[in-house]
């Protein structure tokens, strides 16, 4: 996984420089929020690499089930060259999952207590990409492990989608000002930062639309896609709650989220 510490590395450096020279919304740098959801961020990074890493070395080091794609691979198709296709098939799969993964934590109660946690904000930057409960880092990845051993996706092709998603997560996250033709265009394949500002707007019924994390097709296929006519006017976070919150309180949030929800 050190290909993916490098990426998120370059991702936060391009991302970051970019917000600050060409921002999208005029507010000042706030330190602390930007300490707390990095914080928030090597804290999962940690807790990823103790329990999440631990179980997916398990599962492609058993040899009891190679998985759909890995019968694919040993088969007479391997004669083929078929890795490319599995490669795209691994990819398309993962990101399906994210989509209904996110999809579910907006809908479902217990998930949302903790998914609120990234809504909170109020001034998304490339910091946001980080502000995830730590439940919900561990909860999500655990479905994924199904589809990791019932499909046997190879730790080269789960590390290449790895990697387009730690970029893509810290592109839409970030202030980014792209020039709005540029950003609608691109929004029909990928999701953008205007694209993604929409999901974070106070308006539940705005917000209640593009859960793509990488792939916007998704959105598309399942009827949510929703591009704003006026990204600048979108209120960010929750409508009721207006005050930056620290790290404890993003920890805690799960718990008396009534308080803030909105």
């Amino acid at each position: 996984m050190e290909y993916k510490s490098v990426i998120i590395l370059l991702s936060i450096t391009v991302f970051g420089i970019l917000e600050t020279v060409f921002p999208f919304f005029a507010y000042k740098r706030r330190v602390k929020i930007f300490a707390n959801n990095f914080i928030l961020g090597l804290i999962n990074y940690a807790l990823v690499n103790l329990t999440i890493i631990w179980l997916l070395r398990w599962i492609w080091q058993q040899q009891s089930w190679l998985g759909y794609l890995g019968y694919l691979k040993t088969s007479y198709l391997n004669n083929l060259n078929f890795s490319w296709l599995t490669l795209i098939l691994s990819f398309l799969v993962l990101d399906l999952y994210m989509y209904a993964w996110h999809r579910l934590v907006h809908s479902w109660k217990f998930g949302w207590r903790f998914h609120l946690v990234h809504h909170s904000e109020m001034w998304m930057n490339i910091s946001t990409a980080y502000r995830f409960h730590p439940l919900e880092v561990i909860i999500s990845n655990l479905p994924k492990f199904t589809l990791i051993y019932l499909l046997g996706i190879s730790p080269l092709d789960l590390l290449f989608y790895e990697l387009v998603f730690a970029i893509s997560l810290v592109f839409h996250h970030s202030n980014l000002a792209l020039p709005l033709k540029l950003d609608q265009f691109l929004s029909y394949f990928l999701v953008t930062p205007n694209y993604h500002r929409a999901h974070h707007s106070q308006t539940r019924k705005v917000a209640n639309n593009n859960y793509a994390s990488i792939l916007t097709i998704w959105d598309l296929i399942f009827k949510s896609r929703y591009y704003p006519e006026l990204p600048e006017k979108i209120k960010l976070g929750l409508a009721k709650s207006n005050q930056e919150l620290l790290l404890m309180d993003l920890i805690k949030i799960p718990f008396w989220h009534q308080k803030i929800n909105s």
